[in-house]
């Protein structure tokens, strides 16, 4: 009895330590986040500097400003729907309108409800406050954008298809690599 009571025992402790042991060789997770913000702060880089330059030049500033705004409305979500983000390219477009026009009323409000925009230059403090306003809110949304939509799942290969001669691939991503087939 008293040998039975023991190899139950001894049993059950190796089947505890098995089984915690290959919990750990379970398949890792099919799926990998890349992150394409990087393609969004071209299109915004782009944006950007038309409107800095229709700003700039002295007569004929209105194309390209126009240009500027509508690069910065249309890169996002073209972007994204490139990136199959059909999700993410909505809220960019909500973003890239909603945000700067929100704030931009918010910043006009908290000029002219300071200064008491009256009298002979007080149309002048609700346009400041407004475009202050708006292009604080142009940055968030592009904080926002390429900090947190600007993300695809990628489908990771299963070890079982990867080639003997690359173990690893799975694990690293190299920025320089070399494959032969035989």
């Amino acid at each position: 009895m008293l040998c039975a009571r023991h190899s139950l025992r001894t049993a059950t402790l190796a089947a505890v330590l098995l089984s915690s042991l290959t919990a750990g060789a379970q398949e890792q997770e099919r799926f990998e986040q890349h992150w394409y913000g990087w393609q969004n702060l071209i299109g915004l880089g782009a944006a950007y500097s038309l409107i800095g330059a229709g700003l700039s030049v002295d007569s004929g500033t209105a194309p390209l400003v126009a240009a500027g705004l509508g690069t910065y409305v249309l890169s996002g979500p073209i972007i994204h729907l490139a990136h199959g983000n059909g999700f993410g390219a909505g809220v960019s477009t909500g973003l890239n309108l909603g945000l700067p026009l929100t704030t931009g009323v918010i910043g006009a409000l908290t000029v002219c409800g300071i200064g008491n925009c009256k009298g002979y230059m007080g149309g002048l403090g609700y346009v400041v406050g407004g475009l202050f306003g708006g292009a604080l809110g142009m940055i968030a949304a592009n904080v926002i954008d390429v900090a947190f939509l600007a993300v695809e799942k990628v489908e990771r290969p299963s070890p079982a298809a990867m080639s003997p001669l690359d173990p690893e691939a799975a694990r690293y991503r190299p920025i320089f690599q070399v494959g032969f087939t035989f």
